[in-house]
């Protein structure tokens, strides 16, 4: 379990979760809804549901993998309870399936994977994006870009002020990097950029993975707009189906790490977003890739905004 002492990450204190019974456990504190959505930041059950099937294995095995679906939208006004199923105890592979449950009502499921640490001589990764883009240091943070943005008028100081509060509170630290594409590029050439990293000093060595679980829904989704040109305010509905994460190699979720993020297909009210996370020093840590709902303002009277 997560220290409750002062000096611990924020996303460590976020993302406490306490045991109720034998493979029963429950979020600790409040968790994050963005303003406007329709139920809990994705992010935080995934990780909370992590942190509860890791709980139940071993220490010589990792997580390689988990596949999860989002059922129903959270309540941030009750706690999560995280209920830990025991389907396979192997030798190498060990699997856990984790439900996250509200008003008696499942509104998350997860199958996760763990290994047992091997060697092997067969190994390769693609290129590292990194070295050609803008450093963390030199990109503004969140509260810079909405300073600039209400200094042009483009938010009023009401939104700032709500900005900056939001940043204050969020476990996790970004650099978004702006890149313009020449007129003409289709959509799945293009990729999106961010540096992310967690808050603090994270002590707890588990919530490495925790904290890389929590950011990988962060703006996720939102690329299948993005690099269609659609404006945010334009998006009438944006929900995660499901969500999966392969985890490659060790990291260190407290320092930079690189999210490439790009579209191949958006269709049918969806999109799909294939994302890679790189450490700073060029290792691919994980791949993402996730599926959810994008309705416009132009569609949302014909279906409601009803999944």
């Amino acid at each position: 379990m997560v220290s409750s002492s002062d000096d611990v990450a924020p996303v460590e204190k976020l993302l406490k979760i306490e045991q109720l019974d034998v493979d029963l456990y429950r979020s600790a504190e409040p968790l994050y809804m963005a303003k406007g959505a329709r139920g809990l930041y994705g992010g935080n059950v995934i990780s909370q549901s992590l942190m509860a099937a890791i709980n139940t294995v071993p220490p010589e095995y990792n997580v390689h993998s988990m596949h999860c679906y989002f059922v129903l939208a959270g309540d941030p006004a009750l706690p999560v309870l995280y209920k830990v199923q025991h389907v396979r105890e192997g030798h190498s592979f060990i699997t856990r399936t984790v439900q996250a449950r509200q008003r008696g009502r499942c509104i998350f499921t997860t199958t996760i994977s763990f290994q047992a640490r091997e060697k092997t001589s067969l190994s390769h990764q693609p290129d590292y994006p990194g070295a050609l883009l803008p450093q963390p240091d030199e990109l503004p943070d969140y509260t810079a870009i909405v300073g600039e943005l209400y200094k042009n008028g483009t938010i009023t100081k009401s939104e700032l002020m709500s900005a900056e509060q939001l940043s204050a509170t969020l476990p996790t630290d970004t650099r978004v990097v702006m890149i313009e594409y020449p007129d003409g590029t289709p959509p799945d050439q293009k990729k999106n950029y961010m540096w992310v990293r967690a808050k603090g000093k994270i002590k707890n060595e588990g919530a490495h993975t925790m904290a890389l679980a929590y950011f990988s829904d962060n703006g996720f989704l939102g690329t299948s707009a993005r690099i269609n040109g659609v404006n945010a305010k334009d998006i009438a509905m944006m929900v995660s189906l499901d969500h999966s994460i392969y985890f490659h190699a060790p990291f260190k979720a407290d320092e930079w790490m690189l999210y490439q993020m790009e579209s191949p297909w958006t269709g049918s009210a969806r999109g799909l977003v294939f994302g890679k996370i790189f450490t700073q020093d060029g290792i691919l840590a994980a791949s993402i890739i996730q599926e959810g709902v994008l309705r416009f303002a132009d569609t949302t009277a014909k279906t409601k905004s009803k999944l």
